[in-house]
């Protein structure tokens, strides 16, 4: 019988699946190595141990996170006050949907639950909000009227967007990952291709518009 071909990356992937059905604190190597059809001692042929295992499963994560934005380069070189409104509320849209295909929306639920318990999940959380903070401030300072709002203003307005905005993502991530619980008959890969709730998404690109819209210039 030929010998699987395991690398440290499929390992990362099938512990973030199997994180993904019972939280990363329930996941065992034996989770792990079953789901790729191996022997648990094989792990150790990549991995040490399950700290170092761990450690390259965050570093993954934060890789995989760090690439991924509210906007792109070609939203800000063609912004303007006629078309700031739909480029902003589709891009929060795209944000969204982004979340909801693998392997990010396992990712998301990673870092989400395990912020709480470790510094590397905070780390990762803190640097993907900071970044799209910074990202709507520097949307907002293109279409903004520079002469009734400063720098200082824009900023505190993008906090409290990202807050609202995340929270509602948040929720509407949770609800789909309860409908994926609910359907165990069917694996991650499956479930992920299900089709996007339009009406909870609609409410969330009709907040991001009435965001944007008190910034546009008349």
């Amino acid at each position: 019988m030929a010998k699987k071909l395991i690398s440290p990356e499929k390992i990362i992937e099938a512990s973030l699946v199997s994180s993904f059905k019972k939280g990363m604190g329930a996941t065992s190597l034996s989770d792990i190595s079953d789901a790729l059809g191996i022997k648990k001692a094989s792990l150790y042929n990549h991995f040490a141990s399950k700290e170092e295992m761990l450690n390259a499963i965050y570093l993954y994560c934060s890789d995989y996170s760090a690439k991924i934005n509210f906007f792109s380069e070609e939203d800000f070189s063609k912004v303007n006050s006629k078309n700031a409104v739909q480029l902003f509320s589709k891009a929060a849209s795209d944000y969204v949907k982004k979340h909801e295909a693998e392997p990010l929306f396992q990712i998301y639920t990673l870092v989400n639950s395990e912020k709480y318990f470790t510094k590397e999940c905070l780390d990762i959380f803190e640097k993907q909000r900071a970044k799209v903070e910074t990202q709507i401030f520097l949307f907002l300072k293109i279409i903004a009227d520079k002469n009734i709002h400063t720098d200082e203003f824009l900023r505190k307005e993008a906090g409290y967007f990202i807050s609202s905005f995340l929270f509602m993502m948040d929720m509407y991530l949770a609800k789909k990952k309860e409908t994926i619980r609910q359907n165990p008959e069917c694996d991650a890969g499956s479930l992920f291709a299900l089709p996007t709730d339009e009406k909870s998404l609609a409410l969330i690109s009709k907040f991001a518009q009435g965001f944007i819209q008190a910034f546009v210039k008349n």
